[in-house]
């Protein structure tokens, strides 16, 4: 038995030396008139391990060994295409754009049951974070929590239902195979592979794999994509940062209680702004050419009230910009750029335009942070709203302390966040169906909010002796309301946010909430686009170490 790793070069490299780097050696590889490829290795020489400096001085260090790694790659022609065997670090050798995109995922979901999964690397698409999930046995999608919607499946394992595929397929952008099969018969066993790759029966079975692919960072698709990011970005420079389709966003989660606002550069004489946006990095580098080193060399900076630096990000990571071509949809979120299954774009827009929006009205937002603003909002409402911010309800488990709400009146409870990227607006989503799922079915809920909520706003209590099971909540409405500074007049969400936010929709819909509305917070123009002038606030902190982005 041997185990194979196996790539399929794109079909636009004829030739297998345009399809590596330099500096590897060719072998043919033949059997008399029979070839049947050619094994091209890295020359490498022998070194002392790495662990060998520990022990300088105490052992002499030829006793000590020497390790040697190993490169190669096999490339075989099948029909018209060439396949890459990859064998020790021989993977390196190819160029990061020379292979097909989840060739091996392919090949796998198209030679297995969609029961006979044993393993799944997925990546949460809005948290990015990164997992595997494994079973003693064979197994279905759904036991590994694979949320068709959230989730992007990285890679798969399972057996194959035909045995001359091999004992067990691995399949993400490569191919990783266990079978018994010798050199001569390579060529036979890579041309199944092949078909199976060319085949769509996959998604019968498998039709969600095919909502979300990330593609490879300075591949083919993403370096044309880069390309047309670039031609936007001289647009907005033309016209003063306005240009559709693309826009800036906080990439991840700040704590608002210590950042005062963004810049794009260290100088006082720029302004402060409440929010990222390209009018703020034009107008900061009017005479800057919009390049990709520039998007990836400069950064946006999150300042405190002394405009001390409290955070920083490429501008690259914080562009959102979605792309239609040829009757795709691409997507750049987080410095990533994904594709879009268009179908399941339309289901995601129209959830997202089918979620009423907020049937009441919000002030203006002219505050320096989230937590002057819904102070504001309480104390002007004339009792209508109670505060809720910053007042966490120590439920204990897995949750441990949760908000309430920001704002709570007749039933409504109101959370209130910054517009960001789709992590952070996925964050605020997340909070909202936390608070909504304990209020439904954890007991002790309404007694710990009662604790915080003035005498006015009380939520009726549980029947004490009677046996808890759950509460009816079809009379509560649970409403996201968004800080944006957009010009338009529409609330306009990331893509995964709007993704996140049809799942917390339907599952608090299911709770048995009357209702979930979405909101936009008008930003006043004056404090969105101006540096603010304020008296500086006294704190105690002031003259302490403030931790800065390196």
């Amino acid at each position: 038995m041997a185990t194979f790793t196996i790539y399929l070069l794109r079909d636009t490299i004829k030739c297998a030396e345009d399809g590596l780097v330099e500096g590897a050696v060719p072998h043919e590889i033949s059997d008399g008139p029979s070839t049947f490829g050619r094994l091209f290795v890295k020359p490498t020489r022998a070194r002392p391990p790495s662990w060998a400096p520990l022990f300088e001085g105490y052992v002499e260090r030829r006793l000590l060994g020497t390790v040697q790694s190993s490169s190669a790659v096999f490339m075989v022609p099948v029909e018209d295409r060439i396949f890459a065997l990859t064998f020790g670090q021989g993977r390196f050798l190819l160029h990061p754009d020379a292979y097909e995109e989840r060739f091996g995922l392919i090949v796998t979901l198209n030679s297995i049951k969609s029961d006979a999964l044993r393993s799944m690397d997925k990546r949460a698409l809005v948290d990015d974070q990164n997992s595997r999930v494994q079973t003693s046995q064979t197994a279905a999608a759904v036991s590994f929590g694979v949320d068709i919607e959230r989730d992007l499946v990285r890679g798969i394992v399972g057996r194959p239902t035909d045995p001359a595929l091999g004992r067990r397929l691995a399949g993400a952008d490569a191919l990783t195979v266990t079978t018994d099969v010798e050199v001569p018969g390579l060529r036979k066993l890579l041309r199944r592979y092949l078909k199976k790759f060319e085949s769509k029966d996959y998604q019968e079975n498998f039709p969600w794999v095919d909502h979300v692919r990330q593609l490879i960072p300075k591949g083919q698709a993403a370096t044309r994509l880069d390309q047309m990011l670039i031609e936007r970005m001289k647009h907005a420079w033309r016209s003063n940062g306005i240009v559709d389709g693309c826009w800036l966003a906080v990439p991840d989660i700040v704590d608002w209680s210590i950042v005062d606002g963004f810049k794009f550069t260290q100088s006082r004489s720029e302004g402060v702004s409440n929010d990222l946006h390209l009018p703020g990095l034009v107008q900061a580098f009017p005479d800057e050419e919009p390049t990709l080193q520039f998007l990836r060399k400069h950064y946006a900076l999150a300042v405190d009230d002394e405009e001390h630096i409290v955070n920083r990000w490429p501008v690259y990571r914080c562009i959102h910009c979605e792309i239609d071509e040829d009757g795709k949809s691409f997507i750049m979120s987080a410095g990533r750029w994904f594709e879009i299954d268009r179908t399941f774009v339309g289901s995601v827009e129209q959830a997202f335009a089918d979620i009423p929006r907020f049937d009441g009205e919000l002030p203006i937002y002219n505050h320096s942070n989230e937590g002057d603003y819904n102070e504001f909002v309480a104390t002007q409402s004339g009792g209508k709203w109670c505060l809720m911010d910053k007042k966490m309800l120590s439920v204990g488990g897995i949750h441990d302390k949760v908000e309430f709400c920001d704002l709570y009146g007749s039933k409504q409870l109101v959370h209130i966040k910054h517009y960001g990227s789709s992590a952070v607006l996925g964050h605020l989503f997340n909070q909202g169906l936390v608070s909504g799922e304990l209020l439904k079915s954890h007991q002790p809920y309404v007694a710990l909010a009662n604790a915080e909520l003035s005498k006015a706003h009380q939520l009726e209590a549980d029947q004490g002796d009677e046996k808890f099971t759950a509460r009816d909540v079809s009379g509560f409405s649970v409403v996201f309301g968004i800080i944006s500074q957009s010009e338009q007049p529409n609330l306009h969400l990331p893509f995964f946010a709007k993704v996140v936010l049809k799942s917390v929709n339907s599952r608090l819909l299911e709770l048995g909430y009357g209702k979930v509305m979405v909101t936009k917070v008008t930003c006043n123009p004056m404090v969105r686009l101006t540096k603010r002038v304020k008296e500086k606030k006294s704190r105690s902190r002031r003259g302490q170490t403030i931790s800065r982005a390196k």
